[in-house]
């Protein structure tokens, strides 16, 4: 118990000191964003990231309903074996992975796609 009130008085300490901080005397206007501030490689990491994180949940729900459809026809329709059934953990890993496995290979597709073009792009104009 005397921990968590040294905890809190530390905590509150700290967040008074930073509260006697004098603010800036003029007021600080944001830059809007130069399509130039970052190098191309940044630009098409951001775009894997985006379109990798992106196509996760669909990828997962394809890899669930695809797991679940063979597990089904392999046990010839058991009824132990129906769509939505309990999966243990190591299934839950083979869902997962695949899923994964799948949104960087449409990230890096894409990723690919966009190169060539840039670069076929560029061959033109020269």
């Amino acid at each position: 118990m005397k921990r968590l009130l040294l905890l809190i008085f530390i905590t509150a300490l700290g967040a008074m000191a930073w509260g006697q901080i004098k603010p800036p005397d003029k007021p600080i206007i944001p830059e809007e964003y130069d399509p130039a501030e970052f190098p191309q490689w940044a630009h098409d990491i951001r775009r894997f990231e985006v379109i990798a994180f992106g196509s996760f949940p669909v990828t997962y729900f394809l890899s669930s309903l695809i797991y679940d459809i063979t597990i089904l026809a392999i046990n010839n329709g058991s009824p132990e074996y129906e769509l939505g059934s309990q999966r243990g953990e190591d299934d839950l890993a083979i869902i997962i992975g695949a899923a994964g496995i799948v949104s960087v290979g449409i990230a890096t597709a894409d990723l690919i796609i966009t190169l060539i073009k840039r670069n076929s792009s560029k061959q033109s104009e020269d």
